[in-house]
């Protein structure tokens, strides 16, 4: 009798269906990721160059921009390294979290899953957050693996280790951002509710709690090191901005969060709000009871509780991304529930999502590096630079520091060569011309920026 042939095709075409959308969302990410440093990451990258340890980095820096995980990073790579090799940290964190998208929303099937994974290699939010050198990338990443450890824990079918591999993650996450106390929070909430259902409710509170304890602990040691050390510093807990609670700016920030997350950005307004009650369509359903209150203490609870303690600088998207990781797991089971309108749903938000990150890719976040290109081009051998506001130095210098290019900044009025000013994406723009220090200058480049991150702005050179 002969002998059977290998098995060369997998049983299964998840395997396969997972790494196609991985290597399609490291591609994305990858075209994402050019152009310089935009001035969070410039200043997140002279942190690096400043620390001179690692304790520096977690004890000393004190700024709400040192994202502990990603400075280190860029510690490691070097401050004149190139800025893809700088983001190269969010990118890898960024791709891996497509696998394990598409794990979680396994258990609905091959088509859910398949969803999941696409919709998280393609998600602008996503390719916006995991292609530039912060720490949001690998928090979401610890995020997902946790929600995966959590998910298995309530269906029954617990992962080995569970317990510990979710303090481990937390702990990383909260390294990496400390927005990855949300997500524990949520998770925590998660498994009471679903425990409750059995039992009663201290018992279900205590069974969390115990099961959670590790993944507390983390984020309670981390919180002790930011504190710490900033009670250490003369200067305590440094903020880049502190920008007080508005009800107008709340709403826009939500509603620019849905929009990049169902990937259609140009139509963002106040009526996306709407998409925080996707959760409904699917409430009454058995086989999503168990991820329900997940999907509504992420997607609804987060900016429920925002609206309520009203905290400072809470205007900023990235501040809802636990909501948005909640909507992009809640689609495939909308797909799985409601197959024809899932399938459109999915469909247009795969179409906007292509669309948007076509027009990241080629914007390269108003690439700040061709200020100092046109420099070069002007005055090759160095120049003196006008600054309008100080913050914007680490720009410049990250940017003109790779190409070994010397520059000199000032605030101060000097007989300068360029005047360089730059601003928050949407604003007013900027003159034609200026006159600053009895000079006159005239532009050369600027950039604008069509994207949840990057910054506007404007060089002059002085008229000869």
């Amino acid at each position: 009798m002969p002998r059977p042939l290998p098995q060369l095709v997998p049983k299964s075409p998840l395997p396969l269906i997972l790494l196609l959308l991985t290597l399609l969302g490291l591609g994305v990410r990858i075209a994402a990721a050019t152009g310089d440093y935009w001035l969070d990451e410039a200043w997140s990258v002279i942190f690096a160059r400043d620390a001179s340890t690692v304790g520096d980095v977690l004890f000393a820096i004190n700024h709400d921009n040192n994202h502990h995980l990603n400075t280190l990073w860029l510690r490691t790579v070097g401050w004149t390294a190139t800025p893809m090799l700088g983001r190269t940290l969010s990118i890898l964190c960024g791709t891996l979290a497509i696998p394990v998208a598409g794990l979680i929303a396994a258990r609905r099937g091959v088509g859910a899953a398949g969803c999941a994974a696409a919709l998280f290699a393609l998600s602008p939010i996503l390719v916006t957050y995991g292609t530039e050198a912060r720490g949001y990338a690998p928090m979401l990443l610890a995020l997902l693996v946790s929600i995966l450890i959590v998910d298995r824990q309530t269906a029954g079918r617990p992962v080995r280790y569970g317990a510990e591999w979710f303090g481990l993650a937390a702990f990383i996450g909260m390294l990496a951002h400390v927005s990855m106390l949300f997500g524990v929070a949520a998770l925590v909430g998660w498994m009471t509710i679903v425990q409750a259902r059995s039992a009663p409710r201290l018992t279900a509170l205590r069974t969390s709690l115990l099961f959670s304890a590790r993944a507390l602990a983390a984020v309670a040691v981390v919180l002790l090191m930011i504190f710490a050390g900033a009670a250490a510093s003369p200067d305590g807990l440094r903020m880049g901005s502190v920008t007080p609670f508005s009800l107008v700016a709340f709403v826009d920030a939500v509603a620019h969060m849905l929009a990049y997350t169902l990937g259609w950005p140009w139509l963002a307004g106040s009526w996306m709000l709407a998409a925080l009650l996707l959760p409904r369509l699917v409430r009454r359903e058995a086989s999503v009871a168990d991820r329900m209150p997940f999907f509504l203490l992420a997607i609804l609870g987060l900016p429920l509780l925002v609206l309520l303690l009203q905290p400072d600088n809470s205007a900023y998207p990235r501040y809802y991304l636990l909501s948005a990781v909640g909507l992009l797991l809640l689609l495939p089971e909308i797909l799985a529930l409601r197959p024809r309108f899932g399938t459109m749903l999915v469909t247009v938000v795969l179409v906007g999502s292509i669309s948007a990150d076509i027009v990241i890719i080629e914007n390269r976040r108003a690439d700040p590096g061709e200020a100092v290109e046109a420099m070069i081009r002007e005055q090759p051998g160095g120049a003196l630079v006008l600054l309008e506001h100080g913050r914007d130095a680490a720009v410049l210098q990250t940017a003109a520091g790779r190409r070994g290019y010397p520059l000199i900044l000032s605030e101060a009025c000097v007989h300068a060569d360029f005047y360089f000013v730059q601003e928050a994406p949407g604003g007013p723009g900027f003159p034609l011309a200026a006159l600053r220090c009895g000079r006159a200058f005239q532009p050369l480049a600027g950039g604008t920026t069509k994207g949840l991150s990057g910054m506007d702005w404007q060089l002059y050179g002085r008229v000869r």
